[in-house]
């Protein structure tokens, strides 16, 4: 399917906002725990879509209601949860690196979405795949396996299955309603978490100015972004785009430090370059 302009702006803000709130959550986890973290970016994050988006429940029905939860769980409260917590011991390299697996399992589970496994698509997410891990490539070699990969992966999987059941779905409703109430019902079911675990909040004014980020637009105006691109395109396609997200990082970080890019990332942004226009050629 042929990307439109307004698709490439879309993808390109989603991917860099989402790129920025790497630096965001792990700036944030010193001021709050990852679970009460996970349980205000979903709920404030749904409140926040509701506020701007008005009259936007219709469409939405009683049969929708089990598909709500069960999208509310694997994108919002699994997800969550598992990507915060993964950055409490994992190094950011190598959790971008094991978070945007996501599109291989996306692919790997194409076929129940009737979306056919073509060589040009396997091929295009293998390519671009091998260019993150290029890119992170001395932060891999330097890293040892530690609990917090498993949650990254772990979160890939989540997320990849929150696709396939979002596509199984083809709700009607307006895109900001299904991500005020996916995410409202995500976060409820992240509560039984926080009352076996120590829950606690720093509230600095440098919390709160990384929250707004997080909760406005890492998740309100994002995942927005991200469902109405789900809806109009195939799964694969789409989430082809997010390979964009630790090449953006990556470039963002060179920025702020003020140095100039090494050769292996380099190297890794031509590679994922190459594989997101492979996939949608």
């Amino acid at each position: 399917m042929a990307t439109s302009r307004l698709d490439f702006v879309l993808i390109f803000l989603m991917c860099s906002i989402w790129a920025g709130n790497y630096f965001v959550i792990d700036a944030i986890l010193p001021y709050v725990d990852p679970f009460t973290l996970s349980f205000l970016r979903a709920v404030l994050g749904g409140l926040f879509v509701l506020a701007i988006g008005g009259r936007v429940m219709k469409g939405l029905g009683r049969a929708d209601v089990k598909w709500l939860v069960a999208f509310g769980l694997f994108n919002t409260a699994l997800f969550f949860v598992l990507l915060n917590a993964s950055l409490l011991t994992a190094s950011a390299g190598v959790d971008s690196t094991l978070i945007y697996t996501q599109p291989i399992f996306v692919v790997a589970f194409a076929p129940l979405l009737g979306e056919r496994l073509t060589y040009r698509r396997v091929s295009g997410v293998a390519v671009a795949f091998c260019g993150v891990a290029v890119i992170f490539l001395p932060s891999i070699l330097g890293s040892t396996v530690v609990i917090g990969d498993l949650y990254a992966v772990a979160g890939a999987v989540s997320w990849a299955v929150s696709v396939i059941l979002f596509k199984r779905w083809k709700p009607k409703g307006d895109a900001r309603a299904v991500q005020a109430v996916q995410s409202l019902i995500g976060g409820a079911l992240i509560v039984p978490v926080l009352a076996v675990e120590k829950p606690f909040v720093d509230p600095t004014l440098q919390f709160w100015l990384l929250l707004v980020y997080s909760v406005v637009l890492a998740t309100g105006l994002t995942y927005t972004f991200f469902l109405t691109l789900l809806a109009r395109m195939p799964a694969t396609q789409v989430t082809s785009y997010l390979f964009l997200v630790p090449v953006l990082a990556t470039i963002m970080g060179s920025i702020i430090t003020a140095r100039v890019p090494a050769p292996n990332e380099v190297v890794g942004t031509a590679l994922v370059a190459i594989g997101i226009v492979v996939v949608n050629r």
